[in-house]
């Protein structure tokens, strides 16, 4: 039986940068745990000072978290009936914001309460409270996906792939959109991923120089598209054919790029697209 995992706080007490934090972390449960992916994500937080971990029903937040005023404890609030991959990163998200001196609870109040779109945040903001999210985001996908073990993975190698995209959230243990955005960020190459219901974009992921989508979230997806007439089962992709530019794209790029799509079925409606692009040479 395993030992019980220790963090040494104090270690993480000279930044506040999320991604330092979240490596500073993965190096302690490292030279304690020789596999550790997926990541016992409860466990680290116990580790971390949380006292406990609370699933509530509730429609007012996806995720909370009370703390004492000097971040000695704390607990986290989760939100029931949603998926194992969608509560692992909330409780990251939370503790995020836990282990960080900087991320403090509004005045008068000993809590965050994080919605959905919190849990969406993402890049810079002069807003305070979006750039705390952003950075518990952050602080949450590279603690889950740490990149100094994915990238040395196999599937990080190679032309992009829906394949590949979903190794990833199977060895972390997350879901298919924090999945997406961490092989977009550490990849390289150009493509999106689009994740759309009923044919109709929800929203869209881009690597590389990939330009962005003509698409506005809630507009339908072009009928010829393998997105929308492929057929099967959920679990089943399709082969990797390629597509008009001019379905996807404004008509400036896609004069430019050359396009290939791949697709996903998922349950009730949702289905998962990626678009692996080539830009053409310019003739200047």
């Amino acid at each position: 039986m395993a030992e019980t995992l220790t963090i040494d706080r104090s270690e993480l007490a000279d930044t506040a940068q999320p991604r330092q934090l979240a490596h500073l972390i993965i190096d302690q449960i490292a030279a304690q745990r020789s596999d550790f992916l997926p990541l016992q994500i409860e466990e680290v937080a116990r580790a971390c000072g949380i006292l406990e971990i609370r699933t509530l029903q509730t429609e007012g937040f996806e995720g909370g978290l009370i703390q004492d005023r000097y971040k000695e404890n704390g607990f986290i609030l989760t939100k029931a009936g949603v998926t194992a991959q969608r509560n692992r990163f909330t409780i990251a998200h939370e503790l995020g914001h836990f282990v960080n001196f900087r991320h403090v609870a509004p005045a008068g109040s000993d809590r965050f309460l994080c919605s959905k779109d919190d849990l969406r945040a993402s890049g810079q903001s002069s807003n305070v409270r979006y750039g705390m999210e952003a950075q518990a985001n952050d602080f949450a996908a590279c603690l889950l996906m740490p990149e100094k073990y994915v990238v040395r993975q196999p599937f990080m190698r190679g032309s992009p792939e829906l394949a590949r995209i979903l190794a990833l959230q199977e060895l972390c243990n997350v879901s298919k959109e924090a999945a997406a955005r961490k092989y977009a960020e550490l990849h390289g190459d150009n493509f999106a991923v689009v994740f759309s219901r009923n044919c109709e974009l929800i929203y869209a992921i881009r690597g590389g120089d990939f330009p962005w989508l003509e698409l506005r979230p809630g507009q339908p997806i072009f009928r010829d598209t393998t997105t929308k007439n492929f057929v099967g089962e959920e679990g089943d992709l399709s082969e990797q054919e390629e597509s008009d530019p001019y379905w996807w794209l404004n008509d400036r790029d896609a004069k430019e790029w050359t396009l290939w799509e791949e697709v996903l079925i998922q349950a009730n409606g949702y289905r998962m697209t990626l678009l692996v692009g080539e830009q053409e040479d310019s003739d200047d």
